[in-house]
C-alpha cells in the first residue's frame, strides 16, 4: 500500500513538473543531420510552430517533444 501511494504522488509531482514546464519544445532528428530544436516561443503563433514541425517532418526528420 505504501509503494502505491509513493508511485502515485512521486507520478502527481513528475505531471505537475511537466505541466508547468515555460516552454513548448520539439528535438527533431535526422540520419547524417546535426539534432534541431523547435521552441514554440520562438514563433509568432502556435500555427507557424506547427507548421515549421510539418516542415521538418515532411523533409525526413522525426519529432519529439523535448523535456
Amino acid at each position: 500500500m505504501k509503494i502505491m501511494k509513493a508511485f502515485i504522488l512521486s507520478s502527481a509531482v513528475l505531471y505537475m513538473i511537466g505541466a508547468s514546464s515555460c516552454t513548448k519544445c520539439k528535438v527533431c532528428t535526422k540520419p547524417s543531420q546535426a539534432e534541431t530544436r523547435f521552441c514554440e516561443k520562438d514563433y509568432s503563433s502556435k500555427t507557424e510552430y506547427g507548421l515549421i514541425i510539418d516542415i521538418a517532418e515532411a523533409s525526413g526528420f522525426t519529432c519529439k517533444s523535448s523535456i
